[in-house]
């Protein structure tokens, strides 16, 4: 009788996130991340562009945050209330808000601290997907 050594991982290969959207159009959300906080943009047909693009932050090799914007053309964030949430670390919150309120971006508030040892304010993209920008202090 023969055993079979089994193995565990033990950490993942790359330190990365994803998170999946949905939208009517994924190229104005590429276009917003891209133009707004400096994301990479993959939309290659070989990942299934245009019809799902890819939004890097800190590009597909340093391991970092990314979105796949997956295109509905049915999909109405007011109708379905599907909106996502997540968060990008910054290291001055007060010179991302100047940034991107001078870029004529509506940010609803400016940046506060937080009881837990942070400073963030919140952007929206066009479909309403918030965009928690935060530094900690």
């Amino acid at each position: 009788m023969t055993t079979t050594k089994q193995t565990k991982p033990t950490q993942a290969a790359t330190r990365l996130a994803g998170i999946n959207i949905i939208s009517a159009d994924p190229l104005r959300l590429a276009d917003f991340y891209q133009r707004v906080l400096g994301a990479q943009v993959v939309n290659d047909p070989a990942h299934g562009g245009p019809d799902r693009i890819e939004i890097w932050f800190g590009g597909p090799d340093d391991g970092h945050v990314f979105i796949t914007v997956n295109r509905d053309p049915a999909f109405s964030p007011t109708q379905t209330q599907a909106c996502q949430g997540f968060e990008l670390r910054v290291s001055d919150a007060n010179a991302e808000y100047a940034r991107i309120t001078a870029m004529g971006v509506a940010v609803p508030e400016a940046p506060r601290d937080l009881p837990w040892g942070y400073r963030y304010f919140e952007v929206k993209d066009p479909d309403g997907n918030g965009v928690d920008l935060v530094q900690a202090l």
